[in-house]
């Protein structure tokens, strides 16, 4: 009778004590899958990385656009050369004399003025004087310290005449320069016109004078 009794309650107290087992498992390893889900992979930490580094190209591309126009506005100083050579206000090449008037405001134009107007047209007229002297040899005489290398050159221009003239701060130092653009024909024979030219004056304070420097 005992051992009979106590069958039936061993089978049941076993049952018991297995599924109490397995929920234990069952909660064990949902704990562990939990876990395993929230800790972060090793290569989690490189995602806000990656995001970071994606938002820095546009960054470096604005950068870069800025730079370019401060370059730019950088570069943007007048020129007499570059502005004549753009030609938009120019007439055509070998147009002659009677075109001279208006590459004589194309120059004007390329450069605002910055001198007092006498003075402006003092160092003009004398800048074309010091230039005819320079590409014909004749009057080099008038300035000796400036024309250095007299008796020395035979090669000069023929057929030469200043279209336009402009007299000018020195940007370069103090002094006034003077823009030339000129027509002639070289030592071959080829005859341009729309050349350019600068002569650069200081004005002696005592005498109130220009004298050409290299």
């Amino acid at each position: 009778m005992t051992a009979t009794t106590r069958g039936p309650a061993a089978l049941i107290i076993a049952t018991v004590l297995l599924a109490a087992t397995g929920m234990v498992l069952v909660g064990i390893g949902t704990s562990s899958s939990r876990t395993a889900v929230s800790t972060p992979g090793p290569e989690s930490p490189a995602t806000p990385v990656v995001q970071t580094s994606r938002s820095h190209p546009g960054v470096a591309k604005r950068s870069a656009a800025a730079g370019s126009s401060t370059s730019a506005i950088a570069s943007a100083a007048p020129s007499p050369s570059a502005s004549l050579a753009g030609g938009e206000n120019l007439p055509p090449s070998m147009s002659g004399p009677k075109a001279d008037p208006v590459v004589q405001r194309a120059l004007d134009d390329a450069v605002p003025a910055d001198l007092p107007v006498g003075v402006a047209h003092e160092v003009a007229e004398l800048g074309v004087e010091v230039w005819l002297a320079e590409v014909t040899g004749r009057g080099r005489d008038r300035w000796p310290d400036y024309f250095t290398d007299r008796g020395t050159r035979t090669a000069f221009y023929t057929r030469v005449r200043v279209q336009a003239a402009i007299g000018r701060k020195d940007p370069a130092g103090p002094g006034a320069v003077v823009h030339l653009v000129w027509a002639g024909a070289g030592p071959a024979g080829t005859f341009l016109d729309g050349r350019t030219a600068t002569v650069r004056f200081i004005r002696d304070e005592r005498s109130g004078t220009w004298t050409p420097q290299r």
